[in-house]
């Protein structure tokens, strides 16, 4: 897959715009090289942009907080990436190897994937980013910016079901509304619930006593979201007659594509 070749990925981000551009050209590669990562990509791209209208308008009490954790955030994310595109398993936590093995053997649906995606990022990363850009001063006014963007996530999730319906296997909508679409079933495990969570988590992270404690934590997490994983790959997509259904069904929408393309 080659993350190598952008150095967007290669260094750590600096701000919320390098988040912006780094997942704006990630999502334009996966989307020309059918790279079915792009599908969380996709949605958290439509989410960062939500969040960072936000801190523009100066809507939360701590605005340069607020922008550190979304940055930390997503590099959270990029390192995740960078892990398994060197190679480097034991250091991708289980749920995004899940989330990424599901995408480089093109298998799953496109539910599937954004599902994974979103369990990876809150029920993994989220505690761990809130950890490290630290909680500990001024913790109420730095739990009412979190709750505010639970509140930012509900307003933007109709753009974000827009845009990943639109861009990712048109020609399999029907077929995923059998199986679960890109609908109000993103919430089958409660975002808003999980973001609790994960507060909690950090806040449990910032009382340990000791590295063996806060190392348990960790893998805690790891093992929960690991679980949650799992679950979302437990469906009819492993019937060998489905995958091979699906498989024909995206050979006619690339060549629909073709064809389209012939005549502008």
């Amino acid at each position: 897959m080659g993350l190598s070749r952008y150095p967007y990925f290669e260094n750590p981000f600096q701000s919320v715009e390098e988040v912006k551009t780094a997942l704006e050209l990630f999502e334009t590669r996966c989307l020309e090289k059918g790279d079915l990562r792009g599908v969380f990509a996709t949605a958290y791209l439509q989410i960062t942009h939500a969040i960072s209208n936000e801190i523009k308008k100066e809507s939360f009490n701590d605005n340069k907080w607020s922008a550190n954790y979304l940055v930390r955030f997503a590099n959270l994310y990029r390192e995740a990436l960078l892990n398994y595109e060197s190679n480097t398993s034991r250091q991708v936590p289980k749920s995004w190897k899940v989330a990424f093995d599901l995408a480089k053997n093109q298998e799953g649906f496109i539910i599937q994937h954004l599902t994974l995606g979103i369990n990876a990022h809150i029920n993994h990363d989220l505690a761990l980013a809130l950890y490290d850009v630290g909680i500990n001063s001024n913790r109420e006014e730095k739990y009412q910016d979190h709750i505010r963007i639970n509140h930012i996530l509900e307003q933007a999730t109709d753009n974000l079901k827009q845009s990943v319906s639109e861009k990712y296997a048109p020609i399999l909508k029907r077929l995923d509304r059998g199986l679960g679409t890109v609908d109000d079933k993103i919430t089958v495990f409660s975002i808003s619930k999980a973001r609790e969570h994960a507060w909690a988590m950090a806040v449990a992270l910032s009382s340990a006593r000791s590295a063996i404690e806060k190392s348990l934590l960790q893998s805690s997490l790891d093992e929960q979201a690991a679980v949650l994983s799992r679950l979302i790959l437990s469906s009819p997509t492993r019937s060998t007659r489905l995958k091979s259904g699906i498989r024909k069904l995206k050979w006619v929408d690339r060549l629909i594509t073709k064809i389209k393309s012939w005549f502008g």
